[in-house]
């Protein structure tokens, strides 16, 4: 989708599509972070829950035990510790995500852009209203 959007928007107007390539890279670099950003996140997320996990599965598995030994403060203490972690991962989850959200933001700056010198080029080269629409269209989807 990426590369087909900008071939058909070079072959509608060229002149446009080369004004909107640059924000190319506006659009694509703080989606490639966040994407790592993400995926690390997630991975250590997974990791905590795992821990919290086979904190819960031994204290089932062993349930005489833990009541005959009256540890049920201490693994509850345990298993609240183990998910800490994650909730601080959580957080830093929500920061990444409303990061690259706002990061978006550059689309209306591109389509305003777009707007303007489209607007230019059917006043003065002949273009059509909806081939600018569409080069716009194109530049900010294939840039998503």
């Amino acid at each position: 989708m990426f590369i087909g959007s900008y071939i058909v928007a070079l072959a509608l107007l060229w002149r446009l599509a080369i004004v909107g390539i640059p924000f190319v890279v506006l659009l694509v670099v703080p989606g490639y972070m966040y994407k790592r950003t993400l995926m690390r996140l997630a991975r250590k997320i997974r990791e905590e829950y795992n821990q919290a996990g086979t904190i819960a599965e031994q204290t089932i598995s062993s349930i005489r035990t833990v009541y005959s030994f009256v540890g049920e403060s201490k693994t509850i203490a345990a298993f609240s510790n183990a998910l800490e972690g994650s909730v601080k991962l959580g957080l830093k989850q929500g920061l990444a995500k409303g990061l690259a959200l706002g990061s978006n933001g550059v689309v209306y700056a591109m389509w305003s852009l777009i707007c303007y010198y489209g607007s230019r080029m059917v006043m003065y080269h002949g273009a059509k209203g909806g081939n600018v629409f569409a080069v716009g269209a194109l530049l900010a989807l294939g840039g998503l």
